[in-house]
């Protein structure tokens, strides 16, 4: 944890397990394979997609979702600094806990999802017509799409996996032994 804290210079508690789990992994591949230079992440991709639990933030309904275009790319409030002068909601975070491990190991990342192209194209997507207002349908939509496009361009079928933390994706979530109190790692930062 020390060590992540360090190369991500942050403290939030999902971010720093994100980021651990993003360490491991990096350490692994570079273990493996040392002559490898780029990686292809999915930074972007919830945010563009509105994928993020709801439930998980009681400030946040379907329709502040639905209605807000680039919420988790700019945060809540357009024009407002909401977090910090520092940090952002959403997308930057994303980008510190896996730029920072990625760049830790020599790896220089790479998201299709940000590009302006694709960003353009999650601006147009009529959430509120395919869900409805519907959580479900929501969560649902990223899968669908992910799955589509991967079909389109490979001629692969892409299972749809539920939504879960990419850390929840490596180890179970009362696994992890990682201390949840942000103010825990407030005191290592």
């Amino acid at each position: 944890m020390a060590e992540t804290i360090r190369v991500v210079e942050d403290y939030k508690s999902l971010d720093i397990e994100a980021a651990s789990m993003g360490m491991t992994l990096c350490r692994s591949i570079r273990q493996r394979y040392p002559d490898w230079r780029y990686l292809i992440d999915g930074d972007g991709g919830d945010e563009n997609l509105k994928d993020y639990p709801i439930e998980e933030n009681p400030e946040l309904t379907i329709r502040s979702v639905v209605h807000n275009q680039m919420l988790y790319q700019e945060g809540w409030g357009v024009g407002r600094i909401k977090h910090s002068l520092t940090y952002s909601g959403g997308l930057s975070r994303s980008y510190s806990r896996t730029y920072a491990p990625a760049r830790h190991f020599g790896f220089e990342g790479f998201s299709p999802f940000t590009r302006p192209n694709v960003i353009e194209v999650a601006e147009g997507i009529p959430f509120i017509a395919l869900t409805e207002y519907q959580v479900d349908r929501l969560y649902q939509l990223k899968g669908e799409i992910v799955s589509r496009g991967v079909k389109a361009i490979t001629g692969l079928s892409h299972a749809c996996i539920s939504k879960r933390r990419f850390q929840h994706g490596a180890v179970g979530v009362d696994s992890l032994r990682l201390p949840t109190r942000e103010t825990d790692y407030r005191k290592r930062f």
